[in-house]
């Protein structure tokens, strides 16, 4: 029988969600700040991205850790030996990519039949449609895992060594609600009007 990953109290997990909610709107923003040089309010009226957060949860449900990969919380490999450690980060590192893949095909393609809004489009690198492709999966899904890899873990056990769990409580329940509520209005702001907002944004 394989092993099971170490559990995580579900409020850690939700305070580090919100946290890379923020990071991925500033991630986002610094990129289009050098290509384009503009910043925009990404669709929210708040500064964070929900997707960016699911990433800690899918992490922690289907992945655990890079050197051990875990599913939903049952190990793959009943023994941590060299070889396991090489095939595990292999395992991950196309997980990532292939996840990123189908979520952006899926995504796309929701809002594009639902509502007719194309809310990106991929025109280069090996594109499969305007929604996904090939270049785009193998970066954005090495970049996952290069965050999973070096960042995930050493973030979460910070977190749950220096926030008190009564305040990740707190602040996960005040700020979850106000960041679902936000993506929930973004949601519908589409379904009305046939795009997605743009709350406000800066050239220079």
């Amino acid at each position: 029988m394989t092993r099971s990953a170490p559990k995580v109290k579900f409020f850690y997990l939700c305070f580090l969600a919100i946290f890379v909610s923020f990071l991925g709107w500033i991630v986002e923003n610094t990129f289009r700040a050098f290509c384009n040089h503009t910043i925009d309010s990404r669709f929210h009226l708040l500064p964070f991205l929900s997707p960016y957060g699911l990433i800690v949860f899918a992490y922690y449900l289907l992945l655990s850790d890079p050197d051990d990969v875990a599913v939903f919380g049952r190990r793959i490999f009943k023994q941590k030996t060299t070889k396991t450690i090489i095939l595990s980060n292999i395992i991950a590192w196309l997980g990532m990519c292939l996840a990123v893949f189908l979520g952006e095909l899926a995504v796309g393609n929701f809002w594009y039949y639902v509502t007719g809004v194309e809310l990106w489009h991929y025109c280069n690198g090996g594109c499969v449609t305007q929604f996904t492709g090939v270049s785009q999966a193998l970066g954005y899904g090495s970049a996952a895992y290069f965050l999973f890899r070096f960042g995930y873990r050493p973030a979460l056990k910070w977190v749950q060594a220096k926030v008190p769990y009564k305040v990740a409580k707190t602040i996960s329940l005040v700020l979850g609600t106000l960041i679902v509520a936000d993506t929930a209005l973004m949601c519908v702001m589409i379904a009305i009007n046939g795009g997605a907002p743009m709350w406000w944004s800066f050239s220079f």
